[in-house]
């Protein structure tokens, strides 16, 4: 089966600083993988170069085994989504429209459209009741789900998830990866950078391990946890997992 996602040799610097190292990645569709690693060892990065937000130097991304500089930026964006650490909403706008404003300037859908889209989706995560609520007036994790709800109205193939709970207070946590548990279990293809262990290792298909720009072990979780190969991966988990 032809993978929705394949990295070949992907190689990113900024000035003469080199953070990605030949990565080489399949991605099934369905599959949720999580990406784990200490800071620093490019797995933003990574994510990033993905839909082009950093811009690949070397290297080939393929998404439906079409090279991803050959989609309209409009398309790309939309087909691999992404949730970033900081949510990224809109002040100005309340979460309906935060919804809604993606798909009328870059899906060019209804108005009527959009915002049946955006209520199922604002419904989804639990924030249909904060529709017309700012992001001012939301908690952070409040803020995440409505981020969830905006990338999942433009019909996304993959969603990119960039650290989700590293900005929210740990009561918050929970409520957030408990809504990427149920798109995991809806069958969302998603590559998730996190700092969550647990989840890591309860929720997701595979586990890749980073260090240094390069995946170090790739895994099922239960293999990678609880007998990872590389030292290095041993030691990372050692230290993290401890307590």
């Amino acid at each position: 089966m032809k993978p929705i996602l394949e990295v070949k040799n992907l190689v990113k610097r900024f000035g003469a600083n080199q953070v990605l190292w030949g990565i080489d990645m399949q991605v099934q569709a369905g599959q949720a993988v999580c990406v784990i690693g200490p800071s620093g060892s490019g797995k933003s990065t990574f994510l990033r170069c993905i839909n082009l937000l950093e811009m690949p130097d070397e290297g080939q991304i393929l998404f439906h085994d079409k090279d991803i500089l050959d989609l309209p930026p409009s398309l790309l964006h939309a087909k691999i989504g992404m949730v970033f650490q900081q949510f990224n909403l809109f002040n100005n706008l309340t979460a309906l429209q935060n919804c809604i404003i993606g798909q009328r300037k870059v899906l060019k859908r209804s108005e009527d459209e959009s915002t049946k889209k955006a209520m199922f989706y604002l419904e989804k995560v639990g924030m249909l009741p904060y529709r017309d609520a700012r992001p001012s007036q939301l908690s952070g994790g409040q803020k995440q789900r409505v981020a969830i709800a905006r990338a999942l109205c433009m019909d996304p193939e993959i969603l990119l998830f960039d650290e989700p709970t590293s900005a929210l207070d740990p009561e918050m946590v929970d409520e957030v990866l408990s809504v990427i548990r149920t798109l995991k279990d809806g069958g969302l293809t998603m590559l998730i950078v996190t700092h969550e262990m647990a989840f890591a290792r309860d929720a997701a298909d595979r586990v890749v391990f980073m260090d240094v720009g390069r995946i170090v072990e790739d895994d099922d979780p239960k293999t990678l946890f609880t007998a990872p190969k590389n030292p290095r991966t041993q030691a990372f988990l050692a230290r993290t997992m401890r307590g």
